[in-house]
């Protein structure tokens, strides 16, 4: 088994699932050495596994394998995100999360190459031969469950099911643009786009599958701005939100802050904490009318 027999295993299930949901299965960017001989092709192997079962094929390999022959469900998934994060990040013993990790992959390197860490090519040469054969395992199940797909009895329930979980499961990705595209609109708040992503990732999955098929984009759309202005006010300083609040305690005041809003010559140019102080200094003054008091008096 080389990097090589990996790579085509994979395109032969792209080509067998592409025939009945042509978008479930992702092409692979990132590259396997080209052989399994050292540390730096253990670490590609481990971030080309993560990217096949936890976003290229997330769906179809979850999909194929809990059919026969496999009969399983998430394969590999847990591995290649522990291998993935004690490669890849900075991890503390204080931690409970990360004592786990560490715990969970000194097991698998064990089991892989018999250290608890490996220390030369040759462990590493074997922990890519560990991980290899359960890719190889999985992906060789997941094409032999593809030919259901095309069985005159139970096919068309199938591929139905498959489309269907593919169609409402975006990949963390497809997310991206639509956050972009909100933050411009909201005048590109100073936020970490990555953990708001990770954040609200979730909830934006749940507002996709339970939406209607045509308007799914658009509820997403909605879901992440709402999310976005949410962020924004959490990370004003405290006396910014009392006057958000000040402003939203009742519909009359509201109304009075989105015209002022909307009358508003230079909008554009200002920061969300200015349009709360503009806001709030308007309505705290007189009315001209009756003399009440624009916050509290009507």
């Amino acid at each position: 088994m080389t990097p090589v027999d990996l790579t085509a295993l994979y395109g032969a299930l792209r080509e067998r699932v592409a025939v009945h949901a042509p978008s479930a299965c992702s092409e692979i960017s990132l590259a396997l050495s080209s052989d399994f001989d050292d540390e730096v092709a253990f670490y590609r192997l481990v971030f080309w596994a993560y990217v096949l079962v936890n976003e290229a094929a997330k769906i179809p390999l979850s999909f194929l394998t809990s059919l026969p022959p496999l009969r399983i469900s998430n394969p590999l998934r847990n591995e290649t995100s522990r291998l993935r994060t004690f490669l890849a990040h900075n991890l503390d013993a204080h931690s409970k999360g990360d004592r786990r990790t560490i715990a969970f992959v000194q097991r698998w390197f064990v089991e892989a190459c018999g250290h608890d860490r490996p220390g030369n090519n040759a462990q590493y040469g074997a922990c890519c031969i560990h991980l290899g054969a359960r890719l190889q395992e999985i992906l060789r199940g997941a094409i032999e469950a593809s030919h259901l797909l095309d069985d005159p009895d139970d096919g068309v329930r199938l591929v139905a099911d498959l489309k269907g979980r593919t169609d409402v499961l975006w990949e963390a990705h497809r997310f991206d643009s639509i956050v972009s595209e909100c933050a411009s609109r909201l005048g590109d708040p100073y936020l970490d786009m990555q953990v708001f992503r990770s954040r609200n990732l979730d909830s934006w999955q749940k507002v996709l599958s339970g939406a209607p098929e045509h308007a799914r984009e658009q509820a997403v759309r909605q879901r992440i701005e709402a999310d976005l202005v949410a962020a924004i006010g959490e990370g004003l300083p405290r006396r910014l939100r009392e006057k958000v609040d000040q402003v939203a305690a009742s519909p009359t005041t509201l109304a009075a802050a989105l015209v002022f809003l909307s009358t508003a010559q230079r909008i554009d140019a200002m920061s969300v904490q200015e349009i709360i102080e503009r806001v709030t200094s308007q309505l705290q003054r007189p009315s001209s009318a009756d003399g009440s008091q624009g916050s509290g008096g009507q």
